[in-house]
């Protein structure tokens, strides 16, 4: 077990509506995730992400969320500025039931890394039905806190660096997101203002409000498991993405995907989300672990 300080309990909860807004916010068109009476209506395999932002509540909810906040005070972070998303690394150990429930997320912080421009926070949490003993998810997360210095460092690096192969792609993908894309993810939970408010993205240096980050691992998660997992929900194990450029509400997202050779019953595919219109790589060192 990585090292850790802190041990923060958040509830979360979810019902079928919800399963149907996130699904929605990240592009998805199969109707598995879509309709709630689809015979094989699921989840999406990555709403976990969501559920510490969301926390147990039906309405909108405030930023930062709990988690963020939880891990930071553990850290000993007293935030300055603004907090980036730097990566998720996400396990799913069992799918979620598609007829909603109530959980805790454990939270715990694994990592502090003192950089040139601020600091690296790394953090870990467990999605866990206590009262049926089950795990269903761990999601490591980085957030980068601009401006904060003079930290101690701690623990090691949750980070990784994937190489993409140096041949064409053997999939592509391509799809426009919407020019309210944003709006309608930040309903799944995250209503940070950065995503909605101009004024707020101008304070931030943007132009304009840009989309979430998970929104955009959303968007290269339903094309990879589309590609090569038949959209089955049941075949995800693991993904994780580097965030390393902002995407715009309206841009065409392009998921370059590599199949390459697994552990034991496993596919690997080691992808590249690009924004079309600007040629511009907006996720870093992704791959994507599939049951075979």
């Amino acid at each position: 077990m990585a090292e850790s300080k802190g041990n923060t309990v958040v509830p979360v909860g979810y019902n079928k509506r919800d399963l149907i807004l996130y699904a929605l916010g990240i592009g998805v068109t199969d109707l598995r995730f879509l309709y709630e009476n689809h015979p094989n209506f699921a989840a999406f395999p990555l709403y976990p992400v969501v559920l510490g932002f969301k926390g147990e509540s039906e309405d909108v909810v405030g930023f930062p969320s709990p988690p963020m906040i939880a891990a930071s005070a553990n850290a000993g972070i007293t935030p300055k500025g603004p907090a980036l998303d730097g990566e998720r690394h996400v396990i799913i150990h069992k799918p979620l039931p598609p007829g909603g429930c109530k959980l805790d997320l454990e939270c715990r912080c694994v990592g502090v890394h003192p950089k040139r421009s601020g600091t690296l926070l790394e953090s870990e949490m467990f999605l866990m039905d206590k009262t049926h003993k089950t795990h269903y998810a761990t999601i490591t997360t980085g957030t980068f806190y601009v401006g904060v210095k003079d930290v101690q460092k701690f623990g090691k690096s949750h980070s990784k660096s994937v190489k993409v192969p140096n041949r064409a792609p053997d999939r592509v993908v391509q799809q426009k997101t919407s020019a309210l894309q944003a709006t309608m993810y930040r309903l799944s939970g995250d209503y940070n203002p950065l995503h909605v408010d101009p004024g707020t993205a101008k304070e931030m240096e943007f132009k304009e409000p840009i989309l979430h980050g998970l929104c955009t691992m959303g968007h290269s998660t339903n094309h990879v498991l589309g590609t090569y997992g038949n959209n089955d929900p049941a075949k995800i194990k693991s993904v994780r993405v580097r965030f390393s450029s902002p995407v715009f509400p309206g841009e065409t997202l392009e998921t370059r995907m590599w199949k390459l050779p697994g552990g034991a019953g496993e596919v690997r595919v080691v992808f590249e989300t690009r924004v079309v219109e600007r040629n511009k790589v907006n996720h870093h060192s992704p791959f994507l672990t599939l049951n075979a």
